[in-house]
C-alpha cells in the first residue's frame, strides 16, 4: 500500500485545535484537486514509518480528515495495513486489558491504559468499500487509540491526573539527563574524530577538549 515517496508531513502540537475537537464525516469532495484517498493514505503510511509508529491519524499532521492508517508492521497481523476512512466502533467487549501505550503526538510519554480487549469496527477503505471487522488485542488497541483522535481526545485523558503527572515528571527527568549527557557525547565524538585524523596524517593535534 505504501510507496517510496518521502512524506512532507510534520507532527503538530497536542494543543492544536484540530486535535481537540471531533472531526466531521469525511466526504471525497473535500479533497484538494489532484489528491485521492489512496494518495493521502500512502503518504500517511510513509510518515508513520518515518516517525516510528504503528498508527497515525490525519489530524496528527494537521489534515482535517476523519481517517487514520494503521499496521504495516510484521509483528502485528503479519504486516497487514489498513487505511480507515470514517471509522466507527460498533461493539466493545466486556473484557478489558491494561497495556503500556504511547503516542507520536507525545514523544516518549508512555501510560498504562485500560481498554476493551476486543472490538467490532466499521470503516471504508481507499476505494470507498465498507468493511466490518472483529479486532482483538494489538489491532484492537491501535484502532481504539487512533479512533480517540477522530473524536478530539487522546490517551492522556484515560488515566488519572496523578498517573499522568508522574509519567510527565519521569519524562522531564529523562530529558534533563539527556541534556547533561549531550555535551560529553559531542566531546567524545570530537576526540574519536581527532584520533582517526591523527592516525591517517601522523600529525598529533593538541587536545583542547575536556572530557569529565
Amino acid at each position: 500500500m505504501t510507496n517510496n515517496m518521502k512524506a512532507e508531513f510534520k507532527l503538530i502540537s497536542p494543543e492544536a485545535d484540530i486535535l481537540n475537537k471531533p472531526l466531521p464525516e469525511f466526504k471525497d469532495e473535500i479533497l484538494p484537486e489532484g489528491f485521492t484517498r489512496t494518495k493521502i493514505a500512502e503518504d500517511l503510511f510513509v510518515a508513520m514509518k518515518q516517525f516510528g509508529g504503528i498508527g497515525l491519524s490525519a489530524n496528527q499532521v494537521g489534515l482535517p480528515y476523519r481517517m487514520f492508517v494503521m499496521g504495516g508492521h510484521q509483528d502485528m497481523e503479519e504486516g497487514k495495513a489498513r487505511a480507515c476512512w470514517n471509522p466507527e466502533i460498533i461493539e466493545f467487549s466486556e473484557e478489558t486489558i491494561q497495556l503500556s501505550e504511547g503516542c507520536l503526538t507525545y514523544p516518549l510519554l508512555f501510560l498504562q491504559v485500560t481498554r476493551p480487549k476486543k472490538i467490532k469496527v466499521k470503516y471504508t477503505d481507499n476505494d470507498g468499500k465498507e468493511w466490518t471487522e472483529d479486532l482483538d488485542h494489538m489491532p484492537s488497541r491501535v484502532f481504539q487509540h487512533e479512533f480517540d483522535h477522530m473524536n478530539g481526545t487522546d490517551f492522556t485523558k484515560l488515566v488519572s491526573k496523578f498517573k499522568l503527572d508522574r509519567a510527565k515528571e519521569k519524562l522531564r527527568k529523562l530529558y534533563e539527563q539527556e541534556k547533561k549527557l549531550a555535551p560529553k557525547t559531542v566531546q567524545l565524538a570530537k576526540k574519536i574524530k581527532r584520533e582517526i585524523e591523527e592516525k591517517k596524517t601522523g600529525v598529533i593535534k593538541p587536545n583542547t577538549d575536556i572530557i569529565v
